[in-house]
């Protein structure tokens, strides 16, 4: 089909669409309330019901993972409620230069490769 064809065909439905919306609401608005509440609630059993099921599935995998982001939020939250700026700057630069230490200290795990650069790869192992 041509491309302006399925427009013209999306068009018209979405056409009659808002034109059956309009008339239902002029016609009988308390019916189509209660048709938007149904199908409203149907939608949040449905993700209610998807919300259990992957739950469920998920299992230890999520509880783990859930206190481990409380975990995390309560720590962050203790540092930005701790006592005043001095100590906390103190605290900063005390924790750069260790760290910058400890850095130093580290091992690397990667290794160089030394290649042959220069010379020239046999087309014959292709």
């Amino acid at each position: 089909m041509n491309r302006r064809v399925v427009n013209g065909i999306v068009l018209a439905i979405i056409l009659l669409g808002a034109v059956g919306l309009i008339s239902t609401l002029l016609s009988d608005p308390l019916w189509l309330l209660k048709q938007i509440a149904i199908y409203a609630a149907i939608a949040g059993i449905i993700y209610l019901v998807y919300r259990m099921v992957m739950k469920r599935k998920l299992g230890k995998e999520y509880s783990s993972y859930a206190r481990a982001a409380k975990r995390s939020k309560r720590r962050f939250d203790d540092r930005s409620s701790r006592g005043s700026n001095v100590r906390n700057i103190a605290h900063a630069k005390k924790s750069t230069k260790t760290s910058a230490i400890k850095k130093k200290r580290q091992p690397s795990h990667l290794t160089v490769i030394e290649g042959k650069k220069g010379k020239k790869k046999n087309r014959a192992f292709f």
